[in-house]
């Protein structure tokens, strides 16, 4: 890639998360127009789930099934921060965006914003091919790590891919050269031979008796392939798939709802031995 192909590839689409305590990055991962409509967008914003954990509470609801309160997700809006630049690389400012949380995994650490505009996002991060990482990825490619670390606007770091069997909290990181730092978390990892998007930086080595000396000549990645496994356990195929419409993956995941809580309902009748014949409907 050329510089004008690094900018667009690797550094546009990446912006910054913001919570009501805390913050990150995030990559924009699609931007197309919505079913039935050639003037109105839908754009998505990949990140952590440790950045926008604040956001996330567990609060209670009443359902209309149970006839009781649940305890269930209480999400807020987040700050998603676009930046600007002139002569390609100058900073020329930024602009806000609300975003609202669609899903989220904390084993996965990974989260989904819906950004509440219907104007397209001009950059888009270019995943990596679902299926082909072992094929296609080896240690000594260069890759390059996006994400507004220390809460700057988003700065790039260059380095070698050199692992991909290390195991965090049961899932497999991507090892990498490519420093990262504290506010890099929800960004992306890319390989700078094709820039495409392989990973979402999310852990940094630490060292010391308390762990808290950061290596940051080391980072770990969450990998595509874990992307698309998240993706597809929250039923957001379409992102990656055109077989599949944001309208069809919206009513598989209301129908899957409505068969969670009737489950529910009848695992409550049975553990109070009441007989409830509306939730066996």
């Amino acid at each position: 890639m050329d510089i004008k192909e690094k900018h667009e590839k690797i550094l546009y689409p990446t912006v910054r998360v913001r919570t009501t305590k805390a913050g990150g990055s995030g990559t924009v991962i699609y931007s197309k127009p919505k079913p039935d409509s050639d003037e109105e967008y839908e754009t998505y914003v990949l990140t952590n789930h440790h950045v926008i954990a604040e956001n996330i509470k567990v609060g209670k609801k009443w359902s209309t099934l149970l006839q009781r309160e649940v305890q269930g997700d209480v999400l807020s809006d987040c700050d998603v921060e676009f930046f600007e630049f002139e002569y390609m690389s100058w900073e020329g400012g930024s602009r806000a965006v609300k975003g609202e949380i669609m899903c989220y995994d904390k084993d996965m650490d990974l989260g989904l914003l819906r950004l509440k505009t219907i104007k397209p996002a001009k950059y888009v991060a270019k995943l990596f091919p679902k299926g082909e990482h072992r094929k296609r990825l080896r240690r000594f490619q260069e890759v390059c790590a996006v994400g507004c670390g220390l809460g700057h606007p988003p700065i790039h770091t260059f380095g070698h891919l050199n692992g991909f069997d290390d195991i965090i909290d049961n899932y497999p990181y991507i090892l990498s050269s490519a420093a990262t730092i504290f506010g890099n978390s929800g960004g992306s990892l890319y390989l700078v031979e094709t820039g495409e998007f392989i990973g979402v930086p999310a852990r940094i080595a630490v060292t010391g008796i308390f762990g808290s000396d950061a290596i940051t000549h080391m980072s770990f990645a969450i990998p595509v392939w874990t992307i698309y496994k998240f993706l597809d356990d929250q039923m957001f195929e379409f992102i990656y798939d055109p077989n599949y419409t944001s309208k069809d993956c919206e009513e598989r995941r209301r129908q899957k709802r409505e068969r969670d809580e009737k489950q529910m309902a009848i695992d409550v009748s049975r553990e109070n031995g009441v007989h409830n014949p509306d939730v066996n409907k």
